[in-house]
């Protein structure tokens, strides 16, 4: 049986050799929609990519509410199962999210196969990927774009006025950036 760091390891590695030679963030456990759930692996490289692992120690009672929160948030999202769960994934997530079946050889090297190509998400809300932000972050986003009289306000309210001021491409771009760059992730 498969366990989640079996699967993250390899997963890991496959996600680093796709992305060589590119500008990108990869960030274990990123909990998102203000907590509501936490993604395995989010992948930050000019898109917002998450990666949820269900390993065969697992179960899917989370996966409906963790559904819910990734379509908010990822642009593109695969979700990396063991062999258990193969046949039926398919019908517990969206059919754009990517999905993928991790399993042991007779050798115990573990392999990923991809069962199915994940596709771009064009439902993401820009208040989800705006409660990735930190204060900090959001409260530069509204200085940039001119906005004034914000020192006084908490990161909720500052939210709010983003969403009400900045288009929802702007606020998306913005922090795909950010999370790229951002230093001190455990901060805030």
């Amino acid at each position: 049986m498969l366990k989640d760091k079996d699967i993250r390891t390899i997963l890991i590695k496959e996600i680093t050799k796709s992305n060589r030679g590119n500008d990108y963030r990869l960030v274990e456990e990123l909990a998102v929609c203000d907590g509501d759930a936490r993604v395995d692996i989010a992948l930050i490289n000019g898109k917002l990519c998450g990666y949820e692992i269900k390993s065969d120690r697992d179960t899917l009672g989370r996966l409906p509410k963790q559904v819910k929160a990734y379509n908010r948030t990822f642009d593109i999202m695969t979700i990396v199962v063991g062999e258990k769960y193969r046949e039926m994934i398919e019908e517990k997530v969206p059919s754009w999210w990517g999905i993928k079946v991790a399993y042991k050889d007779n050798s115990n090297k573990v392999y990923i196969e991809n069962i199915r190509p994940a596709s771009f998400n064009d439902d993401v809300d820009a208040r989800s990927v705006l409660e990735l932000l930190w204060r900090d972050e959001i409260l530069e986003l509204l200085k940039n774009k001119g906005i004034r009289g914000l020192s006084n306000k908490n990161r909720r309210m500052l939210r709010d006025i983003a969403i009400e001021t900045i288009p929802p491409s702007e606020i998306k771009e913005y922090t795909r950036e950010i999370l790229k760059i951002r230093e001190d992730w455990r901060a805030d």
